[in-house]
């Protein structure tokens, strides 16, 4: 046989008899999970024989990888401990014996946990430079977030950009978030609920600028203290007629 064809015969007997599946993100998380290399390297030799009627003892892999039988056995025991692996007793109706099974559902929910929390961080990750490319769209949205991540002293959170995008939407004006968050300030208070329910009671009064909230503010000023003169007043008028028959 020519060297040509006992090398095609190689390659055939290579790539197209007996392959081994092996899912290209276990490859590409399994140290995230924490697990070592020679960890993995078990579990695909293990993987290897999940199509076959084999099942691999701890004897088959310890020569297969050429480690110490004693060792195999820790590393399946740590597995085990890990709940990436469970080894369970299976019936084989064939030969009508009991044999050891290994059962991967710990480790595939690990998989799945992990694809889930990157398929989470993607999302958010494309939310946020959508809404990015939103904000600085709009100059008077760019500058407000500026002012708030100015006045905080550390840059917003999403759910605090939506809370200003929000106040846009609802057409409140740029003076009129600033003086919310002025009054927010001054109140020691930089939660954007409060900052939000100052808005919504202006918004409720109809007042629209800044002139218009000052102007409330002097006639709710005027208002308590017309309420406070009018109180002393029947205060004073009151106490002489108090013993008024007390000498009859």
């Amino acid at each position: 046989m020519s060297k040509v064809n006992v090398y095609g015969s190689f390659m055939q007997a290579l790539f197209f008899s007996n392959t081994v599946s092996v899912p290209k993100y276990f490859l590409s998380h399994y140290s995230k999970l924490g697990l070592s290399n020679e960890e993995a390297m078990l579990i695909i030799h293990i993987f290897g024989e999940a199509d076959t009627s084999k099942v691999l003892n701890p004897e088959d892999i310890a020569q297969r990888m050429n480690l110490e039988l004693a060792h195999v056995e820790r590393i399946l025991a740590n597995l085990t401990k890990q709940s990436f692996l469970d080894i369970e007793r299976r019936w084989d109706s064939t030969d009508k014996v009991w044999y050891n099974g290994y059962n991967f559902v710990g480790l595939i929910d690990e998989l799945a946990e992990c694809w889930a929390i990157e398929q989470v961080k993607q999302f958010e990750e494309e939310q946020k430079q959508a809404n990015q490319g939103q904000s600085y769209s709009d100059p008077s949205l760019e500058h407000l977030m500026r002012a708030f991540e100015q006045e905080l002293a550390r840059p917003l959170t999403e759910i605090e950009c939506n809370f200003i995008r929000d106040w846009r939407a609802t057409q409140f004006t740029e003076e009129m978030i600033l003086e919310a968050l002025k009054r927010g300030v001054s109140a020691g208070i930089r939660n954007f609920r409060y900052i939000d329910s100052i808005l919504r009671e202006w918004e409720k009064k109809g007042l629209r600028t800044r002139a218009e909230v000052e102007a409330d503010d002097v006639y709710f000023q005027t208002r308590q203290e017309s309420k406070g003169k009018t109180k002393a007043k029947t205060v004073r008028k009151i106490q002489p007629d108090k013993y008024e028959n007390f000498y009859l």
